[in-house]
């Protein structure tokens, strides 16, 4: 039930805990990812000092954007899980072919750049409702499955504490990780449902306090920096770089998620009982493609409005805005402060590993659920069967497999998520009304099916 809606005027107060209450959201979002990919595009760790910094400040700037001149609801905009398993793929590719990782990081802010553009001339074309019908719960199950196991081979070396470069089981890296894991399995299982909405945010904190006493968590740079507040550094990385390969998977990656912006903006305009107009779609999109623009001007991890915000307006009944500017607010001073990036940049690879372990386990069930009101049929079968097969085989080939095709391409097919789920939807629409069996109705399109949308993960 909802309290306070969206035009409530809150007293400054209960602004305040609540505005801390988002803060915290954010933060819990926010932390885990730009370390880990950071470290895997090769960045010291004063550059993934700054990057974090750079990714808060963006998380309170896009927010109060969506909320200001988009959808307008109290939704938070944070670091993508797709991005991450896409970039990992990328800079795997890379070291692997012994290529430039500072060419790499240039291409990708190139790619964000074009792919956001490309984004807001469909969101101005108002188009977006026939394309989003594309994203049916089967070709959301199938991309709920197989992120997670793209990132699979990275979850077991972050365990092993064999990420980057060790040869051998580190121990004190097995229990960071399994100590971060069971914290978050405890909270989600014992926990209140605060509690549990900042899981990873807990979870991080009970892994890292044993990093620390163990070790193998470095603070020794919290006190070389040059300077207490630190502003936003456009093109951080270096002047964007053309890469025809890593500029088509950036697209692709952008197309593949409008499935979880679709659902961020039903699911809560449901929960709040509003109708959600194609005219906020429009404008929705639009921002998504600004938010992918700012991240490749400021070199950080791309964006996505987080479906979990929805669970938190469920949990709280609060969706009034006030709350949720404060907390965007809080998150852009915390984006400018140095001693806060140097912080967060020595969460040891072992709990990150940890944290995203727990939170990928989950988007695995949900891909299932999603199977389910997809009530495949037989003829269906074999889309979900060849893009899940095909996408899961990909990932297991040596990249040396794909050295003979032409460069432009083999960020893209050496990609097991993007070909299967792009195979997903072409066999999808393929096979749609053939067999004696059928297939699921037109109605059961994403965008007309908001049931249980709080149970999307953001990815």
């Amino acid at each position: 039930m909802i309290r306070y809606g969206l035009e409530y005027r809150l007293d400054n107060k209960k602004s305040a805990m609540y505005g801390v209450q988002h803060m915290i959201l954010f933060i819990a979002n926010a932390a885990i990812m730009p370390v880990i990919i950071a470290k895997g595009l090769g960045l010291e760790h004063a550059e993934i000092s700054d990057m974090l910094l750079r990714t808060f400040f963006l998380c309170g700037v896009l927010s109060i954007i969506q909320m200001r001149l988009g959808h307008r609801y109290p939704i938070i905009d944070g670091p993508s899980g797709l991005w991450l398993t896409v970039w990992i793929s990328l800079a795997a590719i890379t070291s692997s072919t012994g290529g430039d990782l500072a060419h790499l990081r240039a291409s990708l802010e190139l790619g964000m750049l074009i792919s956001g553009a490309i984004i807001i001339v469909l969101g101005l074309s108002g188009k977006m409702k026939y394309i989003s019908r594309l994203f049916s719960p089967l070709v959301n199950g199938i991309f709920l499955v197989l992120m997670p196991i793209q990132l699979s081979m990275s979850f077991v070396a972050g365990m092993f504490g064999t990420i980057y470069g060790g040869q051998v089981i580190a121990p004190k890296d097995f229990a960071a990780f399994w100590i971060t894991v069971a914290a978050m399995i405890l909270i989600n299982i014992k926990g209140t449902a605060f509690l549990k909405s900042i899981a990873i945010l807990i979870g991080v904190a009970v892994g890292w306090i044993f990093a620390t006493g163990v070790g193998i968590s470095d603070f020794s740079d919290m006190g070389s920096q040059q300077s207490f507040i630190i502003l936003p550094q456009p093109f951080a990385w270096g002047a964007p770089e053309f890469d025809a390969g890593i500029l088509l998977t950036c697209i692709i990656g952008s197309f593949l998620l409008f499935a979880n912006v679709i659902a961020s903006f039903l699911g809560t305009a449901d929960v709040i009982g509003e109708e959600f107009t194609e005219k906020q779609l429009n404008r929705g999109t639009m921002c998504f493609g600004a938010a992918s623009i700012l991240t490749g001007v400021f070199a950080t991890i791309g964006f996505v409005p987080f479906a979990t915000s929805m669970g938190i307006i469920r949990m709280t009944g609060v969706a009034t805005r006030k709350p949720f500017y404060l907390g965007s607010a809080a998150m852009i001073v915390l984006g400018v402060i140095g001693p806060v990036g140097l912080f967060f940049a020595a969460i040891p690879p072992s709990v990150g590993y940890g944290a995203l372990l727990v939170l990928f386990a989950v988007i695995i069930k949900q891909g299932l659920d999603n199977f389910k009101k997809a009530n495949i049929t037989e003829t269906m079968g074999f889309a979900v069967g060849i893009s899940m097969l095909a996408g899961t085989g990909i990932m297991m080939q040596p990249l040396e497999v794909f050295e003979k095709l032409p460069d432009v391409i083999v960020p893209f097919v050496s990609n097991g998520l993007l070909v299967g789920v792009i195979l997903a939807i072409i066999l999808e629409q393929a096979l749609r009304g053939k067999g004696k069996d059928g297939a699921s109705d037109e109605g059961e399109g994403n965008a007309e099916n908001t049931e249980n949308a709080e149970e999307r993960n953001d990815f």
